[in-house]
């Protein structure tokens, strides 16, 4: 037998694997074959027997309250920019941590749509807001192992960013205890540029009280009547702070009101002033602002203004027309609960600042009534149904849903016709839906509803 020339290829086999190694890279034992029964073909698997011996068990004791489940942590990419809102959690696992940021965002009532495959989420506060939070594998080159935490501020107010962003990553790292928040962590954050534009008025002291409220109002409602999208947005903003009795006073937030709900302040009478003299006001205003605001709640548009149904997605105005509804259902929810409680705050005045006026309003009740009367009126359409129908949005829209439930559980105490006729369209059914979607996400969602639950099992008054 002659070899081959030196220059023509030479195949050699070489075993690469052996049982030792093969051994060695096995960490778990796989489920044992089942013997094979008398008679039984080889070719036959019976795979639900391999199934039941790698069925994984379940764990012990409860399952996760979570809403966040992250499946993998990703490494931070090359050339990666971290957020300086950015926190190292050391010697933790990713369930823990995910688990604490769940519940923290759940008690600042912030909507999360979470994604376990990558381990991020979007969020969207009270605010309108929107954030971005990141989990990821702390790299190689850093000094300390651990999972990193980043949220990105998307779009919205860096105040009011920053300000949940402490919260937030306090709360990844076990720093809070996401149970005892503070209490002004459930308040929301009116814009600055609002806040600005009325202080001027609203402090000014060569005019009396009342006065400085009107004059406040008349600026909203030209803001509202503007073509232009951030000065409708602006014009609600300051309707918003306007209504609300912890920043501006009880008289200024009683005017406002009721300017919102009936279009008229007739039914406020304040000390000192005589309804025949500086109460007399053009009241023209006020009803504009009551319709811009119902027809935004009821019909997500102010005015006239014609939207097509098939543009609604498409249009770049359509996520600002959105976040007016938003702001809408806010100014509504404040001025029912001005009405429902007219003294709430009526102690809480600074001792450096000048003596407040005092009033007098009609009944809750009364102006309840009047409100779902000239609503109908106004707009043809029940204002109860819509507030319910908003209601049964929860799971998509929680932070609208807190809104309408607040102002369906105002109206529901105030008038016991409200009440029956919220039953009859099925409010408990669509509350009981939405309280199970605020225990499992949404702190002010949950609260809203509880009290809706109780005002309606009271019983019917003959």
């Amino acid at each position: 037998m002659s070899r081959p020339p030196e220059n023509s290829p030479n195949f050699r086999f070489v075993q690469m694997r052996t049982e030792g190694r093969d051994a060695m890279m096995q960490t778990e034992p796989g489920p044992k074959a089942p013997p094979a029964a008398a008679g039984a073909s080889n070719e036959i698997i019976d795979k639900s027997v391999y199934a039941v011996g790698a069925a994984p068990r379940a764990p012990e004791g409860k399952p996760p309250r979570s809403n966040f489940l992250p499946k993998n942590l990703r490494p931070v990419p090359a050339f990666y920019p971290l957020e300086k809102s950015t926190r190292l959690v050391e010697d933790e696992e990713a369930s823990e941590i995910a688990e604490r940021i769940s519940e923290s965002l759940r008690s600042l009532s912030i909507q999360a749509m979470y994604d376990n495959e990558t381990a991020t989420a979007s969020l969207i506060t009270v605010e309108n807001v929107e954030m971005h939070l990141a989990l990821w594998k702390a790299p190689a080159t850093s000094q300390q192992e651990g999972i990193l935490v980043e949220l990105q501020r998307r779009k919205g107010d860096s105040i009011v960013f920053h300000r949940y962003s402490r919260s937030i990553l306090d709360a990844a790292v076990g720093d809070v205890d996401v149970s005892n928040l503070p209490y002004d962590m459930q308040d929301a954050m009116y814009s600055k540029k609002a806040q600005r534009l009325l202080s001027m008025e609203l402090k000014n002291e060569e005019k009396a009280e009342h006065e400085n409220a009107v004059i406040a109002i008349e600026i909203a409602h030209g803001l509202l009547m503007k073509d232009r999208m951030d000065a409708r947005q602006l014009g609600l903003e300051s309707l918003c702070l306007l209504t609300d009795a912890r920043k501006t006073g009880q008289v200024t937030a009683m005017l406002a009101s009721h300017a919102v709900l009936l279009g008229s302040t007739r039914g406020v009478e304040i000390a000192g002033v005589e309804a025949d003299d500086d109460m007399m006001l053009d009241e023209g205003p006020f009803q504009e602002i009551r319709e811009a605001i119902l027809s935004l709640v009821q019909f997500s548009r102010i005015g006239e203004d014609e939207v097509d149904e098939t543009d609604i997605v498409m249009s770049p105005d359509s996520e600002q027309m959105t976040l007016l509804h938003n702001l809408a259902l806010a100014v509504l929810a404040n001025a029912l609960d001005n009405v429902e409680n007219p003294e709430r705050f009526d102690d809480n005045v600074p001792e450096d600042s000048k003596p407040r006026s005092r009033l007098r309003t009609a009944s809750s009740t009364d102006v309840a009534n009047d409100f779902l009367q000239q609503t109908e009126d106004v707009t043809n359409k029940d204002v109860l149904k819509t507030l319910i129908s908003e209601l049964g949005k929860a799971q998509q829209k929680p932070h609208n849903a807190a809104l309408s439930a607040k102002c369906l559980g105002s109206l529901c105490r105030a008038s016991d016709e409200a009440r029956k006729r919220a039953k009859e369209l099925g409010a408990k059914n669509v509350v009981s839906t939405a309280l199970d979607v605020g225990v499992r996400t949404h702190l002010k969602l949950e609260t809203a509803c509880k009290t809706v639950v109780k005002v309606l099992e009271r019983p019917d008054q003959d």
